[in-house]
């Protein structure tokens, strides 16, 4: 058991583990969305009747669990994780700019070019993250703790050390 969870710890890139953080925290924002559509629906209908409560419910309740599917991806070290991440950022994003354009029409824009550029640099780390090499192999998972708990920092270097020992 202690074996596994060193394994975890010593195995996952920084980046990988930024990406879980972020998509565990869009779980909770989502699901933040969801409980307060539910405990708030008088006053949503009051304040907003179109798209109303049951859009921000249904819409809160999906992108948690859209976000919670990639985070078990990402922590599982299932090969889609990284890929599904990049997506579903994609989606999201999307997602914001037609719900605030479509059922937001009438709110203040003062801070759109703040959330623009905001957004845009959450797309392009996130394409970044995914790309970098320590990422790949965590999601191809060709990373493995050796005998040592050295994490090697490439795929290959893993046989090379491996028979560096044997010489020995």
């Amino acid at each position: 058991m202690i074996r596994k969870i060193k394994n975890f710890l010593f195995k996952v890139p920084f980046s990988v583990t930024i990406l879980g953080v972020v998509a565990l925290i869009l779980v909770v924002l989502n699901t933040i969305r969801f409980a307060t559509a539910l405990s708030q629906w008088d006053l949503i209908l009051d304040f907003m009747p179109n798209p109303g409560p049951a859009y921000i419910a249904a819409t809160g309740l999906l992108w948690a669990l859209c976000w919670l599917i990639v985070y078990l991806g990402i922590y599982l070290e299932w090969k889609w994780g990284g890929v599904a991440f990049v997506l579903l950022a994609f989606l999201y994003v999307s997602y914001y700019w037609l719900d605030r354009f479509f059922y937001q029409p009438h709110a203040e824009r003062s801070n759109a070019l703040f959330i623009f550029i905001t957004v845009l640099l959450f797309l392009i780390n996130s394409i970044i993250v995914f790309a970098l090499p320590k990422s790949r192999a965590y999601f191809a998972g060709d990373t493995e703790v050796d005998a040592n708990e050295n994490v090697p920092s490439t795929p290959q270097e893993l046989p090379n050390q491996e028979l560096q020992k044997r010489e020995i």
